[in-house]
């Protein structure tokens, strides 16, 4: 195949902040937070302690308060920004140390973070949110170059996928900058300190299942969180994380990954695997045929228009597969663009071996044969005489992704290390991480641990269903783990489930002060059937735009649950607070 002009650049490199840390890549194995942190963590505490005395207030130790944003897709990156724009209006947020983030709350954390200034004037950013959301401004061919760049990576995963099609969709934004960027606004303690969270797909749900399968993401460090006294973290440096280990040196630098990454990896799972499935599986389709006549694809000379079709008939017969359809048709059509097709020579016969015995092999000989299908047909030699091999190799890798179901490919930097706890895996080259939603849809258990000593929560719930599933789901978290939480009434907060207010407190001895708002509640929706609405307008995999006044709606929402309590977070904050003797 004659090789065509076109070809993919990309004018972009993620900006990471080293630290003095970074030059002896350590693994740090321990039951405390970093020095980094504490330094961090400090330098807040003198920011919140001159807030609270230009209150008038005679104090010379403040709480440590952490702000929860939960996840739920976009609307919960939407409320995220109307909830913290709230906070900064009535300086409720010079008073919170921390901001840990799940799923679709880490993209309107990450857009923040990403830039210098973006904690100055919070309402710019909200209106810069509504006006970009507003725009038509997904590009296939930048979203296509990014992933071809992508997938000349060994660790490429849907997670690449998802960032550069689903979440870069809906968010309308590409974020270049890395998490490390934001370590001298950190350590100053001129921003909340942020926490990024997911899971470890391997710990939640292998054969090692643990509760303990909390991995987080701050500017300074990244890894497995310590649980304090009973369990220690194991992490290293955030400009790191991704590089490769063994037996706990550095064995090849990576670069870190960037901000359009970290909250690809954060925030996947935004229904159920049907919904995901069928949300690729339309993107897939519009990298090989446009989303617009005047889109450019790679593949257009002769002999591509059947390299496209087989394409995408490989992956047809990975979906079919996958959703437990008949695959039979779709062999069949395989069949006929092979056979005498001079690239296709072990794929045509392997297509009607496969069509022969079909129905006899198990699910998982079935899978590998789909998988030994994939390399005769996307062979090396072929994809490297293509017309546009990126575009191929992309391609392949991403099927191939799409039938193993890999997700949040990740070198792990314990990985035969023998200083670690069993707990922590050591045997796996690779760390699976996956949006913490899957085990609990709010980061409790990243400040919760004694070590970050927060004495105040406050728990923004943006969850679609049960608005109380965090706060039952992490009492159970805390039980199994040792950790003090406030006891939970579950029958009488199942009654207001329906029709919640826009306020709970949980207090118990020895465990932080909890404060809950539910999104969409009876005091700022009003009744039953508006809660119904909202929920149904906002929900979580709504991939159609939303307009500004929607946009507006859920803003105007997820700041009165702030404004309306505003007195009851303060008078719990200086109630906490130590005055001076």
């Amino acid at each position: 195949m004659a090789r065509s002009m076109w070809t993919l650049q990309v004018a972009y490199s993620a900006e990471s902040y080293p630290g003095p840390h970074d030059e002896s890549s350590d693994i740090r194995i321990h039951f405390e937070i970093s020095e980094e942190e504490k330094k961090a963590v400090k330098n807040r505490g003198k920011h919140v302690l001159k807030a609270l005395k230009s209150l008038g207030l005679n104090v010379k130790k403040v709480p440590v308060v952490s702000v929860l944003v939960s996840g739920g897709g976009l609307r919960a990156a939407i409320a995220c920004q109307g909830v913290l724009s709230e906070l900064s209006h009535l300086g409720l947020l010079d008073m919170v140390t921390y901001i840990a983030g799940v799923s679709g709350s880490t993209w309107c954390m990450s857009s923040l973070y990403s830039q210098s200034d973006g904690w100055k004037d919070l309402e710019k950013a909200e209106n810069e949110l509504r006006r970009r959301l507003q725009e038509d401004s997904w590009n296939i061919s930048i979203a296509l170059a990014r992933l071809c760049v992508a997938a000349e990576r060994d660790d490429y995963s849907l997670t690449d996928f998802w960032s550069y099609s689903v979440v870069y969709y809906l968010t309308k934004e590409l974020l270049d900058t890395c998490l490390s960027h934001v370590r001298p606004q950190s350590e100053m303690g001129t921003v909340p300190y942020p926490i990024f969270a997911t899971i470890d797909g391997y710990l939640k749900s292998g054969e090692k299942k643990t509760l303990n399968a909390w991995f987080e993401f701050t500017p300074d460090w990244a890894g497995y969180s310590t649980l304090g006294s009973s369990t220690p973290g194991a992490y290293v440096s955030t400009t790191h994380c991704g590089s490769e280990f063994e037996g706990g040196k550095l064995i090849k630098q990576k670069p870190e990954r960037d901000f359009s990454y970290l909250r690809a990896l954060c925030g996947s799972a935004l229904a159920d695997m049907n919904s995901i499935l069928k949300s690729i599986k339309d993107f897939f389709w519009k990298f090989t045929h446009g989303s617009s006549t005047q889109d450019k694809m790679p593949i257009t000379d002769p002999e591509g228009i059947t390299l496209k079709t087989t394409l995408e008939e490989l992956f047809n017969l990975v979906y079919i597969f996958l959703t437990d359809g008949d695959c039979l048709p779709i062999l069949k059509n395989l069949q006929c663009i092979m056979t005498g097709n001079k690239h296709f020579p072990e794929a045509a016969t392997l297509t009607n071996q496969m069509i022969e015995c079909l129905h006899q092999p198990s699910r998982d000989q079935q899978r590998q044969l789909i998988k030994d299908l994939l390399e005769k047909t996307l062979k090396q030699d072929l994809v490297e005489e293509s017309s546009a091999p990126s575009f191929l190799k992309f391609s392949r890798k991403t099927i191939d992704c799409l039938l193993s179901w890999t997700w949040g490919t990740t070198n792990n930097f314990l990985y035969k290390n023998g200083n670690t706890e069993d707990s922590l895996p050591t045997d796996k080259k690779n760390m699976y991480l996956m949006d913490a939603a899957l085990a609990i849809n709010s980061a409790y258990p990243l400040v919760l641990p004694p070590v970050r000593n927060t004495e105040i929560i406050l728990s923004f719930d943006f969850s679609a269903g049960d608005p109380f599933e965090t706060i039952k789901a992490t009492e159970k978290y805390c039980k199994a783990n040792n950790i003090p939480f406030p006891p939970v009434n579950d029958a009488k907060i199942d009654q207001e489930a329906k029709t919640p207010s826009d306020f709970y407190i949980f207090e118990g001895e020895k465990a932080p002060v909890v404060m809950h708002f539910p999104l969409f509640n009876k005091v700022n929706c009003g009744s039953e059937e508006v809660i119904e609405k909202r929920c149904k307008t906002y929900e979580t995999f709504r991939l159609t735009n939303y307009s500004d006044e929607e946009v507006y709606q859920l803003l105007k929402d997820s700041k009165a649950n702030v404004r309306n309590n505003k007195g009851r977070i303060f008078m719990k904050i200086c109630e906490l607070a130590k005055g001076t003797s």
